[in-house]
């Protein structure tokens, strides 16, 4: 049976930017609950292609917006109740193909889901686990690409409850989506495939979570799914493998966390591997991110110039978020540049892709931005990261004697002191122009901004002394 249940979903944007061919901008997407972007890619057109979730509409989400992120179409699942869109891949044919899960049934179950779009994002067909087992024990779709063959891998795990994992699951579909079979690999607790790739020379490489070591793990199947070699990071106790690629070289990189130290962190971990399997390098985050943070990869891809980008978040607890990064590094894993993006709240990124332009689009979710709760966020950054022209966006105090009290809201307000030769601000919209300034002759005093300026993002550039820095503030009307 298919079931093309999709609608369409309306939707508000933040940080609107005139269409000018700046390096880079930010958006917002959201109703009144949360709302967050799992994947997103480049499209053939120049714009882009978004997987998520609204619980705005309480469903699986998928946004398509032109080169600037202004919003040309979304489609949603809410005749499904709960769903979400954890990858989305642009097809052959110029249509789109997504997988994530949705609840159906009232059977207490996620089931793994796989929508085929057209173009204009028109719903072709839709397929369930309840269509390919007789008794669908449940699942998730974390993972979807088309196959050289014109069908589908997808990658994933079963479910038998909601928020439940059991095993990992993969799943090899003809064009039209039908099975052509099915692999389940596991132990006796939880293990998972988060990404998966086809390799070059035939046959898949999944990266996920076993529960048999408690680690990050990597499986490499031949074209029937069988077992090819599976390998993992000993020494590094507990970990799962969210991104994995394969490298020009023929080998593999991928990204995730491990837990190797008794600091209650989760570590931002990078390991390169051969074409079978075995580590040449890893790589974790001490030093990258300020406070002595930890970090999670979520998504980390090769790049025209054979190095690594990487995206996810900070965390300095296990289970904490923090600030959305993105990392720049070399073949041998040494760091070019870290960017960090966020505010006062909690801000993540899941999904990084490069752009035809060399810069990169980034998806994720923003609660220092939204109105209420989490929003989805998207960033479009020139090649070195940076989201607008001639601003360099900071989301740490460079200056510790100025501060925003309020950083979202009708009103902006600032707290400077200690501040010898007074107070000097530049004030720019998200395009890069410079719109207002702030003055003070006082040492110390709070300003409030904002009266006669329109809702959207704002970066407040400020020079004390000799030093200078940027901060993003969002006005709401």
């Amino acid at each position: 049976m298919r079931y093309p249940v999709l609608g369409a979903l309306m939707v508000w944007a933040m940080f609107l930017c005139p269409q000018t061919g700046q390096a880079g901008w930010t958006r917002i997407y959201g109703g009144e609950a949360d709302d967050g972007g799992y994947c997103v890619s480049q499209t053939s057109d120049g714009g882009y292609i978004v997987s998520g979730y609204s619980y705005s509409s309480n469903s699986l989400w998928i946004l398509k917006t032109d080169e600037y992120g202004d919003t040309l179409w979304t489609r949603d699942s809410a005749d499904w109740r709960i769903g979400k869109g954890y990858s989305v891949q642009e097809t052959a044919d110029g249509g789109w193909i997504v997988t994530g899960y949705v609840a159906p049934f009232r059977d207490g179950k996620h089931h793994l889901y796989l929508i085929k779009l057209d173009s204009e994002g028109q719903v072709l067909w839709t397929r369930g686990d309840w269509e390919w087992i007789n008794e669908p024990v449940g699942g998730v779709g974390y993972s979807v690409r088309q196959t050289s063959d014109g069908g589908y891998i997808i990658a994933g795990a079963t479910s038998p409850w909601f928020g439940e994992i059991e095993d990992l699951w993969l799943i090899k579909t003809d064009a039209a989506g039908d099975t052509l079979w099915t692999r389940i690999y596991g132990g006796e607790g939880p293990d998972c495939g988060c990404s998966v790739r086809e390799a070059s020379d035939g046959g898949y490489i999944v990266a996920g979570y076993t529960s048999t070591d408690l680690s990050l793990w990597l499986l490499r199947t031949d074209e029937n799914g069988d077992t090819v070699w599976t390998s993992g990071l000993e020494g590094w106790w507990y970990g799962k493998g969210y991104s994995v690629t394969e490298t020009s070289d023929g080998g593999w990189i991928v990204t995730g966390y491990v837990e190797p130290f008794d600091d209650a962190k989760h570590h931002l971990i990078v390991a390169r591997m051969d074409s079978d399997g075995d580590t040449l390098w890893t790589r974790m985050e001490q030093g990258w991110f300020p406070n002595g943070a930890g970090g999670v990869g979520r998504c980390i891809q090769e790049t025209s110039d054979n190095n690594f980008i990487l995206t996810g978040y900070t965390s300095e607890w296990i289970g904490d978020t923090n600030d959305l990064f993105l990392v720049k590094l070399n073949p041998a894993g040494d760091t070019l540049w870290t960017r960090i993006y966020g505010g006062e709240a909690e801000d993540a990124g899941y999904s990084a892709d490069q752009t035809s332009d060399g810069g990169y689009i980034i998806t994720g979710a923003t609660k220092s931005f939204s109105v209420d709760g989490y929003d989805l966020w998207l960033l479009k950054t020139n090649s070195l990261g940076d989201t607008l022209s001639g601003i360099e966006e900071s989301v740490i105090d460079l200056a510790s004697n100025w501060h925003i009290l309020s950083p979202v809201g009708r009103e902006i307000v600032l707290r400077y002191e200690d501040s010898s030769q007074g107070f000097h601000a530049n004030i720019f919209d998200a395009t890069g122009r410079k719109v207002d300034e702030m003055h003070s002759d006082q040492s110390s005093g709070v300003i409030n901004w904002g009266e006669g300026y329109s809702t959207g993002v704002y970066f407040i550039k400020v020079e004390l002394d000799t030093s200078g820095s940027a901060q993003k503030v969002v006005l709401m009307k």
